[in-house]
């Protein structure tokens, strides 16, 4: 771990930062393409969002995505392929819709959330930026590299994330780091809030 580097992500680290995305199956709005990820490392690279990768020597193993609320208004109409293939995905997915029954929350799970109402939701997460993907190469995990990602970006804003429910390593992290877990329909809601600095 002493020779992996947290850094911002830069054109250097764009191609490999792609094929970890890649790799971990990014998938968002019910897509998962080559697009979807190209078009997220180019707003990363130009500052739309946040991404800090995690580097030994040259090889990228780490990444942490993030973006304000506000991207999401704009970046379908910055990336027009994109939004034609989320709106295919939306088609699809209303056509293959199941009437199954929510499966309720394991029982680690549950004892790892928050009692009362969370002060941000991903509807309404005020300052603070949206989790969109952390995630560690298959040969890397278990080296607190995700850690060292979040922690990087926790010392400079509030943060909101949406977690599988039954994603017990990704809710062990988040609980670790601080965050509070708060049941949310189909998945578990994690607030990070930031501590302001007295002025």
């Amino acid at each position: 771990m002493g020779s992996t580097i947290v850094q911002r992500l830069d054109r250097m680290h764009a191609p490999q930062t792609l094929a970890l995305l890649g790799e971990l199956r990014l998938s968002l709005f019910g897509v998962q393409s080559p697009r979807l990820h190209a078009a997220l490392v180019a707003d990363a690279v130009s500052g739309a969002i946040e991404c800090r990768v995690a580097a030994d020597a040259d090889r990228v193993v780490g990444v942490v995505l993030a973006a304000p609320a506000s991207y999401w208004r704009s970046a379908l109409l910055r990336h027009w392929g994109l939004a034609w293939e989320c709106a295919l995905a939306r088609v699809r997915a209303t056509t293959h819709a199941g009437t199954g029954r929510a499966e309720p929350l394991p029982a680690d799970t549950r004892s790892a959330l928050s009692a009362g109402t969370p002060s941000r939701t991903w509807a309404a997460p005020g300052d603070a930026w949206r989790i969109i993907l952390v995630g560690t190469a298959a040969d890397a995990r278990g080296r607190g590299i995700a850690a060292r990602l979040y922690r990087s970006l926790m010392a400079e804003r509030s943060l909101v994330a949406r977690i599988a429910k039954d994603n017990t390593p990704s809710i062990r992290l988040h609980r670790s780091l601080g965050w509070r877990l708060y049941a949310d329909g189909p998945v578990v809601l994690a607030v990070y809030e930031r501590a302001r600095q007295a002025a």
